[in-house]
């Protein structure tokens, strides 16, 4: 006795086969237009590189390398606690905020709701 025969060995073959085929179908279908829209990206990039300018063609003035000296503090130094003399140049009342922004919107809606009317 055998355990498989001919014949079913050879239709368990051809399911295998296809059943590879179809996937191997379905992940070339999924997976190729991300490639060419990869490579089209990769052939835009190597042409903007292309077209870079040397720089050391630009010429930079002698006032804006004065940046590059450290004189200056780039940012203010941490504190725990503010006074309200470090805080005044920099506050804006809320409240006039917020009016500002009503105000706005509601002539917005006024507007929208009059624009109708000749």
């Amino acid at each position: 006795m055998t355990w498989i025969s001919s014949r079913e060995l050879k239709i368990y073959l051809i399911v295998v086969g296809v059943l590879t085929l179809v996937s191997l179908l379905i992940t070339l279908i999924f997976l190729l237009p991300g490639y060419i829209r990869y490579n089209r990206t990769m052939v835009q990039s190597d042409q903007v590189m292309e077209k870079t300018i040397d720089i050391s063609k630009f010429m930079i003035p002698d006032s804006y390398t004065k940046l590059y000296e450290n004189s200056w503090d780039h940012f203010l130094s941490d504190k725990e606690k503010w006074s309200w003399s470090d805080i005044e140049p920099y506050w804006q009342d809320p409240k006039e905020l917020i009016l500002d922004y009503l105000e706005e919107q509601n002539e917005k809606i006024i507007n929208d709701i009059f624009k109708d009317i000749p």
